[in-house]
């Protein structure tokens, strides 16, 4: 005989954990016996599957927040320089290299990267490194990307004569 015992734990509508037991027995059809009996207990924590996105270009993100052609520059240079935990290094050598490939001049690449991070693109973490803003961009597993995005608080306020501020602030 087999019996199965199945439990939900649900969030917000969402299943975020499933336990179950499997009991099985055998019992001797002669005797009634209870020959053996086993069960089997599985616990599955589900996670949240990654949300709806909109796939979009840094050249659109440039445009949304107004940006200059040699910042969009220097942002793709940027992000193309990102690791998995969105972290980018902006020493001197780094940023000369960035300048020649995007053909500009170095103090372009240090204006843009004081915009970017004016704007809640860049958050600095420490001296000459930065992280990405995890809402904009992601590269990774989804867990990972979730909680990194929990610990970067970014809010953007837009007022009734079309200006807005972002705040970026990470969270310990």
């Amino acid at each position: 005989m087999l019996f199965l015992m199945l439990n939900f734990k649900y969030s917000k509508g969402v299943i975020m954990a499933i336990h179950i037991e499997k009991t099985e027995s055998v019992v001797n059809d002669l005797t009634g016996e209870l020959l053996s009996l086993t069960t089997e207990i599985t616990d599955i924590n589900t996670f949240p599957t990654e949300p709806n996105y909109l796939k979009l270009y840094i050249d659109d993100l440039g445009l949304l927040n107004k940006l200059s052609g040699s910042e969009v520059i220097a942002l793709i240079h940027i992000a193309a320089l990102a690791n998995y935990d969105g972290q980018v290094c902006l020493p001197l050598l780094v940023k000369k290299e960035i300048a020649e490939k995007a053909g500009v001049k170095i103090q372009a690449v240090n204006n843009a990267t004081v915009k970017l991070t004016a704007k809640g693109i860049l958050k600095r973490i420490g001296t000459a490194v930065y992280i990405l803003n995890p809402d904009l961009f992601s590269r990774g597993k989804w867990r990972e990307i979730r909680e990194r995005r929990k610990a970067f608080q970014s809010v953007t306020t837009y007022y009734p004569n079309g200006k807005k501020t972002i705040e970026t602030n990470m969270i310990d």
